[in-house]
């Protein structure tokens, strides 16, 4: 369903506090007797409010003030504190059942009446009524705090005018008062009406229109002026553009002059304040204004139904009219031409209608017909043919008029009756055809609207280019030869005529826009363009006259066979260039610099700069030289730790990298002790001409240090053979070999049976080579040794406290526990131990009681006990 909005005719929501409850209100009078000079009063007071209540929202105001002002001076006459004489509660009196969700429509209205003597005089008097703080989100109008308030919404005056004699002899009148407080709701993007009339006593004339509202005091309450009052004239709030008091909803929303019925397409949501004066006349003379201001409240809600089409289709192209619908989706439109014919369709797509005659025609589309919430548009279409306005404007300079000129290419029907053109900066006219002058330069988006005397309308744009001075070109500064003569040029795409200036200095045709120049000195010449509307742009051009002209090359020297040379040239100015080969007589470059390839044993160049019939030269001769071809070695393989010598050849000076392992750098032959694998380069320099040092090198793979590993030093069962394991090369060998069944393989079986040291000398596939070695012990078993003390300190030795099994293939579990039985360590993993630690502290010293269990290799159970003293 289609969003849609409403009006909420005096009522406003507002979250401010202490005053934005207060909605609106008017003064009106009646006139009740005189009695000599003094004129007796019934003066009213009308305040609006909303419903609702909070702790921040104050109620109705049980009793206000009001002050009366003499209006030849403004002065203050009195004031008047009066009660609240009347309370009612205006709701919606009917909701519309077609509208989804309606709001609530609510407020209140508040009457104070008072009668007041006020002698009779000339000028009359001002009855007024202020109040702080409106709403300060309101759309259409600034916020303007109060002084010396905490609220940020712009107060509010209510006033009315008694007329004196000057303006009505007897000096006796009632004001008019409306005849309605109505709660009203009206959904947006669809006409509205509401009567907004008022009733004179006296019968006098009235006329309706918008007018400004006025600001309140500073006051921070709802009772009105106090006993200190202020005076006329009151301040207008300060409206938000594009709104204002003759417009204060926006330009689709009128106020009928002659009856009061605003009318017109609610705005987009918001709270808008709205005043509507009522001018009485008597007698074709004005004599007083009945205001009555309010706030509007424009907000969402949804309609079940919503028709809507363009209200009018005009462009007169054809008899064929192509109508579009953008109401509710899916439901049943029911099409009525005005020409007899209907359509029912379901469908939104555009219609075309053809239709067999010219005229006007009012066309109506139903939505949902049949349906008690059905909703219809109406629109009025011109059928015409054709109707094709154009338009074109001379002059684009700004310190002339532009004239606009419309140009009706075809008009089948009627004459054109309106003309409205926007200049594209905000200004407008309605001039046929207009002359304006712009104030700035750019693009303007200048639009022309036309309606014909049968209806017919078309908008018509185009960007037109404003200039502050007509735009053209010329030749840009240049040289120019003491011995030659310049064409010079200038150009625009306007129509118009070019002078050059100084005319009587050696120049042709001057008044043209190509003239010949042939100055001896430096000269600038100015060129002046005239447009046709006599709009003038001028530029200068210098010459700067060469009588010698300067260009220099790089100094002769000497290069190497097979370089690129970058040939570079210096000159006093920009010339035209040309590099030749001399001994070919070929040209090699037309720039001021030129890349070459000399061939040995030497090449000659010759740059040469010219500027029209002056000319100069110069040459550089390149000596073309072999650079050194140098050698180094060797690429070789060597064991870790082995040093390697370097050897280098091919020129006179030689520097090796990286130098940090090699003992004399600068040397071609000397010693490197490379600690892995290193490419090493050598850079190599001759005397001979050539400058280019060059690289040769040797890769000297090293072998790393061979891992050899005789394993662990291990305790064994005596007179039980124990195998060995060694590993780190391809090829071993054992010493000595005393108890070995071989020594040249990686595992061989010792039966020594006795305490031995075993070397391991691996070997890789290189030759290169490491040692090991491995302490094998003996001891009688099987059996489990403890010691009898260990002394955890950190130092390295004996700080772990564990069994040494022999002959001893699992350990079932090792205890300790403290004297007084607390277990204090326990493991059941091989060769683990106590570190004298308990919960990450450190033990007591003294004496632990131990416990150990394991099976042998005979798969007997060996268990021990004894005692273990904790030393540091």
């Amino acid at each position: 369903m289609r969003k849609l909005l409403f009006i909420v005719i005096c009522l406003v929501f507002s979250l401010q506090a202490q005053g934005s409850h207060i909605i609106g209100g008017q003064v009106f009078y009646r006139f009740l007797s005189k009695t000599g000079n003094t004129a007796s009063y019934q003066v009213t007071l009308k305040l609006y409010r909303i419903c609702e209540s909070g702790e921040r929202i104050a109620e109705m105001p049980p009793a206000i003030y009001l002050a009366s002002f003499d209006k030849k001076d403004n002065s203050f006459v009195s004031s008047y504190l009066i009660n609240r004489s009347g309370f009612e509660v205006k709701t919606l009196a009917q909701i519309d059942p077609c509208i989804i969700n309606p709001p609530r429509v609510c407020f209140q209205v508040g009457t104070y009446e008072t009668i007041i003597n006020l002698p009779v005089n000339a000028e009359g008097y001002t009855i007024s009524f202020q109040s702080c703080c409106r709403d300060a989100f309101m759309v259409n109008i600034l916020s303007d705090p109060i002084p010396g308030s905490n609220d940020r919404g712009t107060g509010a005056t209510y006033f009315t005018e008694i007329p004196g004699t000057n303006a009505i002899a007897t000096g006796h009148n009632s004001s008019p008062a409306f005849n309605k407080e109505e709660a009203t709701l009206v959904c947006a993007d669809k006409k509205f009406t509401y009567d907004f009339s008022a009733s004179d006593p006296d019968a006098d004339s009235l006329s309706y229109e918008f007018c400004d509202a006025y600001k309140g005091g500073q006051l921070t309450d709802q009772s009105g002026i106090p006993p200190v009052s202020v005076s006329p004239p009151y301040n207008f709030v300060s409206y938000n553009n594009p709104f204002n008091g003759q417009s204060p909803l926006g330009p689709k929303v009128k106020i009928d002059p002659r009856t009061g019925i605003i009318s017109g397409i609610a705005p987009a949501a918001g709270k808008y304040v709205v005043t509507v004066c009522v001018n009485e006349f008597r007698n074709g003379v004005k004599i007083g204004t009945l205001r009555k201001d309010f706030h509007v409240n424009v907000t969402s809600c949804v309609k079940l139904v919503n028709a809507a089409m363009p209200e009018k289709y005009a462009d007169c192209s054809s008899l064929t009219i192509t109508f579009l619908n953008t109401s509710t989706d899916g439901k049943p439109y029911f099409w009525d031409f005005g020409d007899g014919t209907t359509l029912l369709t379901n469908s939104k797509a555009p219609l075309q209608h053809t239709y067999t005659r010219e005229g006007t025609y009012k066309v109506i589309l139903y939505v949902d017909k049949d349906s008690n919430c059905g909703d219809s548009a109406i629109a009025t279409a011109f059928v015409y043919p054709r109707f094709d306005p154009e338009f074109t404007s001379a002059g684009a300079c700004m310190q002339r008029p532009t004239t606009f000129i419309p140009d009706i290419t075809r008009i089948d029907r009627g004459s054109v009756e309106y003309y409205h053109w926007d200049f594209g900066n905000g200004d407008t006219t309605n001039v046929k055809s207009p002359q304006y002058q712009y104030k700035a330069p750019g693009t303007y988006n200048v639009q022309l609207f036309l309606r014909s005397t049968v209806g017919c309308e078309k908008t018509i744009a185009h960007p037109v280019t404003i200039y502050d001075k007509p735009p053209f070109l010329a030749i840009g500064d240049t040289l120019l030869c003491f011995r030659d003569s310049l064409q010079m040029w200038a150009q625009s795409n306007l129509p118009g005529t070019f002078k050059w200036s100084p005319d009587n200095y050696r120049i042709l045709n001057p008044t043209t826009p190509n003239p010949v120049v042939f100055p001896r000195q430096d000269t600038s010449y100015t060129v002046v363009f005239t447009d046709r509307q006599q709009c003038t742009n001028e530029k200068t051009v210098h010459i700067d006259v060469k009588d010698t002209i300067l260009v220099h090359t790089i100094d002769d020297s000497t290069v190497c066979t097979g370089d690129e040379i970058h040939l570079r040239s210096q000159a006093d100015d920009k010339y035209a260039f040309r590099w030749r080969h001399i001994s070919s007589n070929t040209v090699i470059s037309n720039t001021a610099d030129a890349l070459v390839t000399p061939a040995p044993p030497q090449q000659s160049y010759e740059i040469k700069a010219t500027l029209g019939r002056c000319q100069s030269a110069d040459t550089v001769t390149l000596r073309v030289v072999d650079p050194p071809r140098p050698t180094a070695a060797p690429d070789t393989t060597i064991c870790f730790g082995t040093p390697v010598t370097l050897r280098a050849t091919g020129g006179a000076y030689y520097r090796w990298s990286p130098s940090f392992y090699i003992d004399l750098p600068s040397s071609a032959v000397t010693i490197a002790h490379p600690p892995d694998t290193t490419l090493y380069t050598v850079t190599v320099t001759d005397t001979l001409g050539c400058p280019k040092p060059v690289t040769a090198s040797a890769l000297v793979r090293v072998v790393p240090k061979v891992p050899a590993f005789a394993g662990n030093d291990t305790i064994v069962m005596l007179h039980q053979p124990f195998q060995l394991q060694a590993s780190g090369g391809i090829r071993f060998d054992w010493t000595p070999s005393d108890g070995l069944n071989r020594t040249d393989v990686f595992n061989p079986v010792t039966t020594a049976n006795k305490d031995i040291t075993y070397t391991v000398t691996a070997y890789t596939k290189e030759g290169c080579s490491g040692k090991d070695d491995i302490f094998v012990r003996f001891i009688k078993g099987p059996g489990i040794y403890i010691p009898n003390a260990f002394s955890p300190n950190g130092d390295g030795m004996n700080d772990i406290f564990r069994p040494v099994p022999v002959g001893i293939v699992k350990i079932d579990y090792f205890r300790v526990y403290d004297r007084w039985g607390k277990l204090m360590y326990s493991t059941t993993s091989y060769m683990k131990g106590w570190d004298g630690h308990i919960n990450g502290l450190p033990a007591n010293l003294g004496t632990y009681v131990w416990v150990v269990q394991g099976q042998d290799i005979n798969n007997q159970t060996v268990q021990q006990k004894g005692t273990v003293t904790l030393v540091r």
